[in-house]
């Protein structure tokens, strides 16, 4: 019986352990080859290009110190922010309707944004400056200056005085010195990418001040705020607590599992490394006996994975192939902003609360929509889990994936973002929901409710695991391929 007892905890242990990278968000890989994660505008590029908001070049590449164009300004602003207006016919006489740029910039022209020039033009294709800018973006957020700037090259009564020093107070620039906007000098694309997040993560808005105003921001822009929000993280701190209740029937025979947690996690995503404390309690399936046993893991890419046993003790270490599986799973993980813009996709399903301090967004969505999103959230895996597989083999993979969500259900789905007012980070997830699955002849309820909270963002440095775990641990026994299984059905419902 002691042996069982280990072998369950070791198997439900693993499944929290994949359960908990499942709610770090990955590191943000570049998505272009000319831009690399030490780019000056690497953040920008990146959160935009995941957003839909920019797209890069046939080659695989961004060209970040290009120059942007009057035009290319407009139509990126107008995405950016997703500014819409009645249809307004243009006049300038260098701009007609088969332009790639007419709808965004009679946009522009209808929120009062851009004028042009006095000779009736537009100039779409000529190189827009910072000034210009500034302009665009201090009228497309309907910001106006409160003061004056520190700016010699943008005197008070300069045509840019009144948005580059909006933009000033605002937090979104700070000129090219601390005396000199540079009103004249040229924009690059990476520069533009980096000045629009800048605003999309830093502007206040008026319902931060009272819950009883109306809110000044839409749910769309909550989330692209929190899209780039995401791309700051590099640490946290979780507290998550979680009960399963698992059934499987197979023929005549049934077996009832329920399993629950109360753990806090730190965590640094880049390399994946944390530490989970808590307790863990569950039901021997066979005998129906309650098992509660203290949780503690440590993982991290240089040293592995480690668990305290509490049945026999001491600190086990996890193989190598299993902690390499474990880990290549989380490096698979879509990152949070990821997860975020597969949200957005479902964004007209939401609705949106406001307390004091947060936004909470709710999804309410019945059992068909909640599983579309989890298979687009499998599909954005199947291209890294299928690497290095061949053609025929990735293949049956999809059809065997397309082929269990054929079989599955989702019922009394709740899904809710809490999302920080002033910072924009997720401050917490809260996901209720009742899964039914058919394999074969085997019949799968899932009942799971979880709870997870975050913060001390970007405080926690590195985990170091004690050199007494390291020295004294002993190697642990690799599981069966059953339990590997039941690993894999706990954790698949969790996927966020």
């Amino acid at each position: 019986m002691k042996h069982k007892k280990s072998k369950l905890f070791t198997t439900s242990a693993v499944a929290l352990a994949v359960t908990a990278l499942a709610v770090v968000p990955a590191s943000a890989a570049s998505p272009f080859s000319d831009v690399s994660e030490d780019h000056p505008h690497f953040k920008g590029i990146s959160t935009l290009s995941k957003a839909g908001v920019i797209n890069g070049y046939d080659d695989g590449t961004f060209k970040p110190s290009q120059a942007v164009t009057r035009g290319q300004a407009a139509k990126i602003i107008v995405n950016a922010f997703e500014l819409s207006a009645p249809d307004k016919n243009l006049n300038f006489k260098d701009l007609d309707e088969s332009s790639e740029y007419y709808e965004a910039i009679a946009e522009l022209v209808a929120h009062g944004v851009v004028k042009g020039y006095d000779d009736n033009t537009f100039r779409p294709n000529e190189t827009v400056t910072r000034g210009q800018m500034a302009v665009m973006i201090a009228g497309a957020l309907d910001l106006n200056a409160k003061g004056t700037s520190p700016f010699t090259d943008v005197p008070e009564g300069s045509s840019f005085a009144n948005a580059v020093t909006a933009l000033y107070e605002a937090g979104i620039s700070k000129g090219i010195s601390a005396t000199e906007f540079g009103v004249n000098n040229k924009v690059t694309r990476g520069q533009l990418a980096t000045f629009i997040v800048n605003a999309m993560t830093t502007l206040p808005t008026e319902s931060e001040s009272t819950e009883s105003q109306p809110s000044s921001i839409t749910l769309e822009e909550v989330f692209n705020k929190a899209i780039a929000k995401q791309q700051d993280v590099k640490s946290m701190k979780a507290t998550m607590t979680m009960t399963q209740a698992l059934e499987v029937i197979e023929g005549k025979e049934t077996i009832k599992t329920n399993t629950s947690s109360k753990m806090t996690m730190n965590a640094v995503v880049d390399p994946m490394q944390f530490f989970i404390e808590g307790t863990m309690a569950m039901t021997e399936p066979e005998s129906g006996e309650a098992i509660e046993v203290p949780l503690k893991m440590y993982m991290t890419a240089k040293d592995g994975m480690y668990m305290f046993e509490p049945t026999e003790g001491i600190w086990m270490k996890f193989p190598s192939d299993m902690f390499n599986t474990i880990l290549d799973q989380a490096g698979v993980q879509v990152s949070g902003a990821d997860q975020i813009v597969m949200l957005k996709e479902f964004a007209k399903d939401f609705t949106m609360q406001e307390t004091n301090n947060a936004y909470v967004l709710t999804l309410n969505a019945d059992g068909e929509k909640f599983s579309q999103l989890i298979k687009e959230q499998v599909s954005a895996l199947l291209p890294m889990m299928e690497t290095g597989i061949e053609d025929e083999d990735a293949l049956a993979v999809e059809e065997e994936i397309g082929a269990l969500f054929n079989n599955m259900s989702f019922d009394n789905v709740k899904y809710q973002l809490t999302i920080d007012k002033k910072s924009f980070d997720i401050k917490g997830i809260v996901m209720d929901m009742t899964l039914g699955m058919t394999i074969e002849d085997v019949k799968m309820k899932i009942d799971q409710k979880s709870n997870i909270t975050y913060d001390e963002f970007n405080t926690i440095k590195t985990i170091t695991i004690p050199q007494d775990v390291l020295k004294n641990a002993k190697e642990l026994p690799a599981i069966t391929v059953d339990e590997k299984e039941l690993v894999s059905t706990i954790t698949l419902p969790i996927i966020k």
